[in-house]
């Protein structure tokens, strides 16, 4: 037994993949405006050959797949780009590419790019608004979590010196309140009132309230 086991560690050794890959399934979330995710597989040479990628095959054509170029050199690496253009979806989807290459010790590897659409806040009213002559009076947006889901707001501002922005807690993460109020209602105006948030990690969102003078 002992004389086969140094064969057979060299044989498990000789099946292995050359092309070491660093995250090959990565989960996002995004928001039905972003429209479509970006994702970057990095990956290695770590065998003593070049290797090269012969083709990236897509599950779908809402998907692709772009490489910098086809053959990597012992210790080398490079990246495989993932653009999913979801549109107006929402849900949950998973996305693939097989990496397909010309190692004869290794099988096609997946991808795999996971993705959940869904919208993380809610604005109740979106667009406040007030007469001219009408009371200058603050008005209240509500803005709240889906349910399952924690989304901090970093901070809120008007983009109009005409109108005030300022930002109310009710349960960090779950609820919160913006609160707007125009310095007067003479004439009219409007602002954007910009709602930053934590959400996604990756690649924080900011949401726009729409204040208006008519």
């Amino acid at each position: 037994m002992r004389f086969f086991l140094p064969l057979l560690l060299a044989g498990i050794a000789s099946a292995q993949a050359q092309l070491s890959w660093d995250q090959p399934s990565q989960k996002f979330d995004r928001s039905p405006e972003d429209r479509a995710v970006e994702a970057r597989y990095t990956f290695r040479n770590a065998g003593a050959q070049p290797v090269t990628i012969k083709s990236l095959r897509s599950s779908c054509g809402c998907t692709t797949a772009r490489l910098e170029k086809k053959t990597y050199g012992p210790g080398e690496k490079g990246e495989v780009t993932l653009n999913f253009k979801f549109g107006d979806r929402k849900g949950l989807y998973r996305k693939t590419v097989t990496v397909n290459t010309d190692d004869k010790t290794a099988e096609p590897l997946v991808l795999n790019l996971i993705v959940d659409i869904h919208d993380p806040l809610t604005f109740a009213p979106a667009l406040v608004w007030w007469r001219r002559g009408e009371a200058a009076a603050a008005k209240s947006v509500a803005v709240n979590a889906a349910p399952g889901e924690r989304v901090a707001i970093t901070g809120v501002s008007s983009n109009s010196p005409g109108f005030t922005a300022r930002l109310l807690t009710a349960q960090a993460g779950q609820k919160y309140e913006v609160v707007v109020t125009p310095a007067d209602t003479a004439a009219k105006g409007t602002a954007e009132i910009k709602v930053q948030t934590d959400f996604p990690a990756d690649a924080p969102r900011a949401y726009t309230i729409h204040a208006r003078v008519k």
